[in-house]
């Protein structure tokens, strides 16, 4: 009776330990990783982006909008939130498996103006195109929420990048909220504006 009462004890000990082990394991499960879609970019200054003359809050539209240049030319970027190469990606996604590093690259849409020369000291800013800013942060999970925990590459001084803050919002969105420097045409001007962007998580 004795031993009997005994195995039963193993047993139970023996499920308690595997519950407990199932749980950390749990617990340790990244459910953020993979990749995400730009839904909207908004800014909290109104600017105008594309140079029609018209300033607006929505980043995203002003970027995916056509650009009129300084001598009237319509250029069509063509920037695509759509498209793969434009998400933003929470590794170690599948296609990396040998590697467990929690990077993140967040690939935000920013402009690259360049000065063209007129003659007399005379010079126009033009839009050359929408650069992905790639980033290379190391985040963690703490509570299911995301914390960037270093940046390795020094992005952040790099992109000019101030008051970063990332929030998820739940299981397949996040959003980031920063302090960056754009070039409006209504202003002639950089100017710096708060730009509020949401990501949602795509299937694999």
């Amino acid at each position: 009776m004795k031993k009997y009462v005994n195995k039963v004890v193993l047993v139970f000990l023996s499920v308690i330990m595997i519950a407990c082990n199932s749980s950390d394991e749990e617990i340790k499960i990244n459910d953020f990783k993979g990749f995400y879609k730009i839904k909207s970019i908004s800014s909290i200054i109104p600017v105008d982006l594309n140079n029609d003359g018209l300033k607006s809050n929505n980043y995203l539209q002003e970027i995916k909008s056509n650009y009129i240049s300084y001598n009237g030319e319509i250029i069509n970027y063509a920037y695509n939130n759509e498209l793969r190469h434009n998400f933003a990606e929470a590794r170690p996604t599948r296609y990396q498996s040998n590697n467990t590093t929690q990077f993140l690259d967040i690939r935000f849409p920013i402009q690259r103006i360049d000065s063209i020369y007129q003659g007399n000291n005379n010079f126009v800013k033009m839009n050359m195109e929408y650069q992905k800013m790639s980033t290379g942060f190391i985040y963690k999970l703490i509570n299911s929420n995301i914390e960037i925990e270093a940046d390795p590459f020094n992005q952040f001084e790099f992109f000019n990048i101030n008051n970063f803050k990332i929030n998820r919002i739940n299981n397949i969105e996040f959003e980031i909220m920063f302090d960056f420097n754009i070039y409006d045409f209504s202003e002639n001007d950089w100017i710096e504006s708060k730009l509020i962007a949401r990501y949602e998580k795509m299937k694999e």
